[in-house]
């Protein structure tokens, strides 16, 4: 058994209950706490906070072209994207943290006129392509996996399940499009998810089973196998 997305609606209020569990984590953190190493290899907490705030401002970009169907990429370019993380990583932590919020704010207040469409246009995400109602997700994706990523206290175990459920599934499709070998991920909960048509059984709780797949972490899980190093998250 598997699940999808939520739907726009519900991924747009889901995306509310991210931004205040993140701003709750933000009020407790120090300008020392910046410098301490993300879950993002090479990246400290105050570049995985910059990128935050600029893809907020990015998929602003994509919530206007997947409504009118006028092309408006995400980012400049690559180049740009990174310079605007590194710039922004430099910040004071009050500076950052209200980077952080403001653009959440704008994001959430922008992304309210997707709601009830039916009409959307496809946009582009690098190099995917996504149907316009998955722009909601993008960021709620963005917001939930990289709060997890600053190492401080949350997890994805404080994540709402159908979010964890649907990352499983998006997790899925990736590792299976990026050849990981076949394994059927056996939640807890009785859920499963099938990489590759499905192949030898890891069992976990399904927000262990997501850090596994997304971040590498295989603490939680058992197996009769070996686990296999998987393709890189991308």
């Amino acid at each position: 058994m598997s699940e999808g997305h939520p739907s726009v609606g519900r991924t747009i209020d889901l995306l509310a209950e991210a931004d205040q569990a993140l701003a709750g984590t933000l009020a407790r953190m120090t300008q020392e706490d910046l410098s301490g190493a993300s879950l993002c290899e090479g990246w400290t907490r105050a570049h995985v906070l910059a990128h935050l705030a600029r893809n907020a401002d990015a998929l602003q970009h994509l919530v206007l072209w997947a409504a009118s169907g006028q092309e408006t990429p995400a980012y400049s370019s690559r180049e740009q994207r990174d310079q605007d993380i590194e710039d922004g990583a430099t910040q004071p932590i009050a500076r950052l943290r209200a980077d952080v919020l403001s653009a959440a704010d704008a994001f959430r207040a922008r992304v309210q006129s997707l709601r009830g469409r039916t009409d959307l246009h496809p946009v582009r995400l690098g190099a995917a392509t996504l149907p316009g109602d998955q722009v909601p997700w993008a960021r709620l994706r963005e917001v939930t996996f990289h709060h997890v990523d600053l190492d401080r206290e949350f997890t994805f175990a404080d994540v709402p399940p159908e979010v964890v459920r649907a990352g499983l599934v998006e997790a899925a499709e990736r590792l299976s499009r990026a050849g990981a070998p076949p394994l059927t991920l056996m939640g807890t909960d009785g859920r499963h998810w099938h990489v590759a048509g499905g192949g030898t059984e890891v069992h976990g709780r399904p927000a262990d089973l997501l850090r596994w797949v997304s971040r590498g972490i295989d603490n939680g899980l058992t197996s009769r196998h070996s686990l296999p190093t998987l393709p890189a998250w991308g």
